[in-house]
C-alpha cells in the first residue's frame, strides 16, 4: 500500500519530525507513526495523550511527569495515558514510535489502562514480541521511515491475529466519549448504566474515572484549537461548555501546569513542528480520534 507523504517539518530549526499512517486495518487501534530527529539540545512539552509505544534509536530522550516517571532514557517505553502536560529533554538523538487509541491499548496491550495512567514502563514483551528485538531492527531500518513503518505495520497486524476483539461494551463506550456527552449523568444515561459502573468502565479503557475523562476531553479540544490557530488571542477558541475564561485557565493549569498566556510565550520546537505536519496529514488537532471500530 502506498502511504502518505508528508514533508520534514523544519529540520534546519535543529528538530525533524515525519509521520506516516498506519495500514487502514490498523487505524482504529493505532493514531500514527512518528519519527523524531533532534540535531539540538531540546526541550519541550509533550500534551497529555493516550498510551504510546516508543524506541529511542539514537542518543538519549528523557520525559517527566511526577513521581512515576523514570530521571533517567530508556530505550524502549510503555506510556500509559496521561492527563497532565510532561517535560521532555534530549541532548540530542532520534525517537520513533506510535500511538494507540484507547480500544488499540485495550485490544494490543491488554493492560487495565488506569494501571498505567500517568506512568512509563520498559515495553518489554507487551507487544507480543521482545522489545530488544523491534528496536534492534528500527536502527537496523536507520533514516529509512518506510521501512520503519513496515515493521510497525507487521507488528501491530500480528498482534490483532493474536488477541481477541474489543468487547460492545467497550466499542459502545468509546462510541460515547466522541459524542461528548455534557456530564457524566447523560453519559451513564446514554449507555444505561449507573454512574458507579460508568466510572469503572471509564477507568479500565480510558485510564481515568468519567468526570475526569470529560474535563480532559474538554480541555484538548480547545487545546488542539490553540495549536491549530497558533495565537495569542485565545478567547474566541475556548469551548463553550466552560463556564468563562477564568474556569478555563484554571483547567489550563491543571492539566499543563502553567497558563495559557505562559504557554504560548515559550517555545515549542518539537510540538510545534508535530503540529504542521499533523495539518499536512490532515489529522485533527483537536485530539478527535480515529474512526471507531464498527459496533
Amino acid at each position: 500500500m502506498e502511504r502518505e507523504q508528508v514533508p520534514v517539518a523544519n529540520a534546519a530549526a535543529g528538530t525533524s519530525v515525519r509521520i506516516r499512517l498506519p495500514d487502514e486495518r490498523l487505524r482504529s487501534f493505532a493514531t500514527f507513526y512518528y519519527f523524531v530527529d533532534c540535531f539540538d539540545p531540546l526541550e519541550d512539552f509533550l500534551y497529555p495523550e493516550w498510551g504510546n509505544v516508543r524506541f529511542t534509536t539514537r542518543g538519549s530522550w528523557i520525559v517527566r511527569l511526577g513521581a512515576h516517571y523514570p530521571n533517567h532514557p530508556l530505550e524502549t517505553a510503555l506510556f500509559g495515558p496521561t492527563d497532565r502536560a510532561a517535560k521532555v529533554t534530549s541532548p540530542s538523538g532520534k525517537t520513533v514510535g506510535f500511538g494507540l487509541t484507547p480500544l488499540g491499548w485495550q485490544r494490543l496491550v491488554g493492560i487495565p489502562a488506569e494501571q498505567l495512567a500517568n506512568r512509563v514502563v520498559p515495553l518489554g514483551d507487551a507487544m507480543g514480541r521482545p522489545d530488544n528485538k523491534l528496536r534492534a531492527e528500527l536502527i537496523a531500518a536507520g533514516d529509512d521511515d518506510e521501512a520503519a513503518a513496515a515493521i510497525f505495520d507487521r507488528l501491530l497486524l500480528d498482534r490483532l491475529d493474536q488477541t481477541a476483539p474489543n468487547p460492545d461494551w467497550a466499542i459502545r463506550l468509546d462510541h460515547v466519549v466522541r459524542e461528548r456527552p455534557h456530564d457524566v449523568e447523560a453519559f451513564a444515561a446514554r449507555l444505561g448504566v449507573s454512574q458507579r459502573t460508568l466510572a469503572r468502565m471509564c477507568r479500565r479503557v480510558f485510564g481515568f474515572g468519567s468526570k475526569r475523562l470529560l474535563r480532559r476531553q474538554r480541555f484538548l479540544t480547545t487545546l488542539g484549537e490553540m495549536r491549530i490557530n497558533d495565537q495569542r488571542h485565545y478567547v474566541s477558541l475556548i469551548d463553550p461548555d466552560y463556564f468563562d475564561q477564568a474556569h478555563f485557565v484554571h483547567e489550563f493549569r491543571e492539566f499543563m501546569g502553567l497558563s495559557p498566556t505562559e504557554y504560548l510565550s515559550v517555545p515549542r520546537p518539537l510540538m510545534g513542528q508535530a503540529a504542521l505536519v499533523q495539518s499536512a496529514l490532515g489529522i485533527p488537532l483537536s485530539f478527535a480520534l480515529p474512526p471507531a471500530p464498527e459496533e
